[in-house]
């Protein structure tokens, strides 16, 4: 199943956790966009030639002031649009072609909205406070799934995660990249092709040997794509809208006017909230996506431990 950091990992792919029930793996084909994708109607910018380090550390840098309160930008906020492209191995098919929408602002503050069982479920954190429409499908959901992530500690974080701001900048040390210049075209855009897994010491320590990803990064140093593989699954996010903002309105983290079918609860069961919502992701009424579960949290993308020495590029 998706753990609620998949959030992250769209931004800086470093915690996709997941432990869906196996099926028969497979591996993701290297898909062809659609001409709407691929035909441009002007001409884009050209896509980042740096070193590719440098390209995406440049992708992480203003992330991490929104998920970790980092100073090196002023903007504390962002919007994430994004859709399930593409899926294969132990994950669903049904949610293939899901779009959600995330708006997240340090401290504190996150809204999910996703489509669950034939209408749009609602997720937001402010500070300690949680709140979720249609309150009585997210407390039916939450009864039904049994292994949702276990209460977290208060965190200014808008998600759990395992490094600090101070921490995020060294990120890209922890991949080892390819040596490509390679690009290509995302929806008219140019991209430059960043992709590779952990560096060994690092993918062993987190059991990860087998993850790879691959990033479509364009001039503004925001991804276009995103894929993701290990082993038993592989999957990809098409990103339609990633932007920075100093903060969003106040009237963004309340419920919507009139609407008294809420689920409330504090930010200590924010990740279980999020974790039924993206585990429900396109389900429709009739779907039972709980019985996905296995009988215990395995899998999933790493969450990466602490190096104690230096890191080479």
């Amino acid at each position: 199943m998706f753990r609620p950091a998949f959030l992250a990992p769209l931004l800086v792919i470093t915690l996709l956790s997941g432990s869906l029930q196996a099926v028969d793996p497979q591996v993701v084909p290297d898909t062809t966009l659609s001409p709407s994708q691929t035909n441009a109607l002007v001409p884009s910018a050209p896509a980042p030639s740096e070193n590719r380090y440098d390209v995406l550390s440049k992708m992480i840098t203003p992330m991490a002031g929104v998920l970790l309160g980092g100073n090196q930008t002023s903007n504390r906020a962002l919007t994430l649009k994004a859709t399930v492209d593409q899926v294969a191995g132990r994950l669903p098919q049904v949610i293939k072609g899901a779009t959600f929408t995330a708006k997240i602002e340090y401290p504190g503050r996150i809204r999910v909205e996703a489509p669950v069982m034939g209408e749009t479920l609602t997720v937001c954190r402010d500070g300690n406070e949680v709140w979720a429409v249609p309150g009585a499908k997210i407390q039916f959901l939450l009864g039904q799934f049994k292994q949702k992530p276990p209460l977290q500690q208060k965190n200014p974080a808008p998600l759990q995660l395992p490094f600090t701001a101070q921490q995020a900048v060294l990120l890209p040390a922890l991949f080892q990249l390819e040596h490509t210049q390679e690009v290509a075209e995302i929806g008219g855009t140019s991209c430059r092709l960043i992709s590779g897994g952990l560096i060994p010491e690092v993918a062993k320590a987190a059991n990860a040997e087998d993850f790879s990803a691959k990033l479509w990064i364009c001039s503004k140093y925001t991804p276009k794509r995103i894929d993701i593989r290990r082993s038993d699954f592989a999957m990809s996010f098409l990103i339609a809208e990633l932007s920075y903002s100093p903060q969003f309105p106040a009237s963004t983290w309340q419920p919507p006017e009139g609407v008294k079918d809420i689920y409330r609860c504090d930010a200590a069961q924010l990740e279980q909230l999020l974790y039924v919502l993206m585990n429900s992701l396109q389900m429709s009424p009739q779907d039972k996506p709980w019985l996905n579960e296995p009988a215990q949290n395995t899998g999933g993308l790493p969450s990466l431990p602490s190096t104690g020495g230096p890191l080479n590029r």
